[in-house]
């Protein structure tokens, strides 16, 4: 052992090539002269050590930004001052449609389940369950009538909301917290504060009086949920008409009872093996709304980048299983195996809302590809907006836009090669380390940098090679889009009309925060920012907002993300928090 590690000086430390190494005595450093004195000098700290620094302050930076959350500037301005009876007789409610759908019975999904590729009766049968939506209009015929929030900055106004309520697991709950402020005011006797629980009470306000709800995953007829009729069940308890659209079916339960040995890994509790009599498997979208349907339309899209039976029924090989182990043992969230027979969906409602041009609202409920690329999502966006071109009246397109910047499908080890192999950034990276490695700490600083550039905040700027974002094309679909009457989506900021007064792009509509926008999708157990994400959002066409118009009238005003509202629960409702926006019928007075 060096003679410096056994006087216990730091082993960045060497002794003076003129020093005794193998001096016994007694030395005094501490006189200037002693031969035997130690000169102290550092070595230089490698490119490696300085790296890792770096990323840690990075991370550390990150880490106090994004703890920081207060009561948002503008919430007064969303508080309602009264509300405002809508006058009898402004909707004819004798031509309001109600339509139902004819679910596949429990053996026809069996056989599904074996053959997902049917023809004859069965195709037939099929192919018109993807495409025919369930209406409901029984609020408004039973006398049911919205009343419109007025306050002195908006005006009288439309709140609009959108939310995943995972695996409709909540679904119960969720309907009879929002129909009761009593049922909520129970989860305040924590120890919470004052001023929280009015912020509490005042996002419970602002979800439970929505005049439309665009929810995804909401169950029909699955063990998982108890069975229940997800859109009746919340439609029933809130006093709101609804449409439906079927996305997919599942079928991992029927497997199971089939014991198919490709999923053998699985195992169901005894109470969500598939009941013959109450299955239907329906996994879908729902808008609810407090205005009568006047008509409703679904599909599937023909850009599906991913098979939701075939791949979820292959084996996995040990990339995915260590990514799975990861998943779960650092953030506490499991991947499951999800075999469905369907995919991604275009869903469009018209609503009667009178007071707006033409008296209509048309809102599009967006569920996107998790298990695919970004481009694949910028893919299926494209392919329906393709489809709403014409429509002159004001416009929602809301949802799950799943703007990952990565893809969620399994991997595997020929996979991950032939990404490599095809990623320019990758091999510019390993060029840089290899032929030089003096710009290792470059390569860093820029990885770290681009990672706190995008960190939730998908629609970050996209610089190839240097600071790459490939989520940025799907906003940019929306973004640069123009209806055939010269309308646009409404990508503004403005401090006054944003929930946190922040100008920054789309702070309008979409919550943001000091760095990207405020989350909206949290796993099991995030660490610090990582395991959040912003996946859902609000766009709106008002149609008085054009290139060559500049106009506020049913522009989106204080979009928030109610992270609040699930504070006081004692267990997350959904991995998805709610998103909410106010739309002002006119031009706002008060702003």
């Amino acid at each position: 052992m060096p003679s410096h590690e056994k006087s216990g000086s730091p082993h960045f430390y060497k002794p003076d090539p003129l020093s005794d190494e193998a001096c016994t005595s007694n030395v005094d450093f501490s006189v200037l002269g002693c031969p035997h004195r130690h000169k102290l000098s550092l070595r230089p700290v490698s490119r490696k050590k300085l790296s890792l620094l770096f990323f840690i302050l990075c991370f550390q930076v990150v880490l106090a930004f994004t703890a920081c959350r207060s009561v948002p500037d503008n919430a007064p301005l969303t508080i309602p001052d009264e509300y405002d009876s809508l006058s009898e007789g402004c909707v004819q409610g004798a031509s309001l449609p109600h339509q139902k759908t004819e679910y596949l019975t429990f053996e026809e999904i069996k056989s599904l389940a074996m053959a997902p590729h049917p023809d004859g009766p069965l195709h037939d049968k099929l192919s018109r369950f993807w495409e025919t939506p369930i209406i409901s209009n029984t609020a408004w015929r039973r006398g049911i009538r919205p009343r419109r929030p007025r306050n002195e900055y908006l005006g009288q106004y439309l709140h609009i909301g959108t939310w995943n309520i995972k695996k409709s697991l909540q679904l119960d709950l969720v309907g009879r917290l929002l129909a009761s402020e009593e049922t909520y005011r129970q989860y305040l006797d924590g120890p919470f504060t004052k001023r929280q629980k009015k912020e509490y009470l005042r996002q419970w306000e602002r979800l439970a009086s929505a005049d439309v709800l665009v929810l995804q995953e909401i169950d029909i007829g699955l063990p998982r949920s108890d069975y229940i009729h997800g859109a009746q069940c919340l439609a029933k308890r809130l006093g709101m008409n609804y449409a439906y659209a079927p996305q997919a079916l599942e079928l991992g339960p029927v497997l199971l009872e089939l014991e198919i040995d490709r999923i053998a890994d699985i195992q169901l509790p005894e109470t969500q093996q598939p009941d013959p009599e109450r299955y239907r498997g329906v996994f879908g979208s729902l808008i609810l709304s407090k205005y009568p349907i006047k008509s409703a339309e679904c599909f599937q899209l023909q850009s599906q980048p991913y098979d939701w039976y075939k791949t979820e029924l292959a084996k996995y090989d040990v990339i995915e299983g260590i990514r799975k182990f990861g998943s779960k043992a650092l953030f506490h969230q499991k991947i499951p195996r999800e075999v469905k027979l369907g995919g991604r969906n275009f869903f469009r409602v018209d609503i009667e809302v009178p007071g707006l041009p033409e008296d209509t609202l048309t809102v599009l409920n967006i569920h996107l590809e998790i298990k695919a690329e970004p481009e694949d999502r910028a893919q299926q966006m494209r392919e329906i907006l393709d489809r709403i071109g014409m429509i002159e009246n004001p416009v929602i397109l809301a949802g799950d836009f799943n703007t990952s910047r990565y893809d969620m499908s399994p991997t595997s080890l020929p996979r991950v090669t032939s990404r490599l192999a095809r990623d320019s950034n990758f091999w510019i990276d390993v060029g840089i380390n290899l032929f030089s490695p003096a710009y290792s700490i470059y390569n860093t600083g820029r990885i770290a940098l681009n990672e706190v550039k995008d960190l939730h905040n998908p629609a970050a700027i996209n610089l190839p090679v240097a600071f790459p974002n490939e989520a940025l094309q799907l906003f940019t679909e929306i973004r640069e889009y123009r209806f055939e009457d010269g309308g646009r989506f409404d990508f503004r900021g403005d401090r006054k009309r944003s929930i946190n007064q922040r100008d920054a792009k789309l702070s309008n509509s979409n919550e943001k925060a000091f760095l990207g926008y405020r989350t909206n999708f949290s796993v099991e157990r995030p660490i610090g920012p990582f395991g959040r994400n912003r996946l859902d959002w609000i766009f709106v066409k008002s149609g008085f907002y054009t290139d060559e118009k500049d106009s506020y009238r049913l522009a989106p005003h204080f979009g928030e993300t109610l992270s609040a509202f699930h504070e006081a629960m004692p267990k997350p409702l959904s991995d998805h928090r709610p998103n909410l926006i106010a739309l002002p019928l006119e031009n706002p007075p008060g702003l």
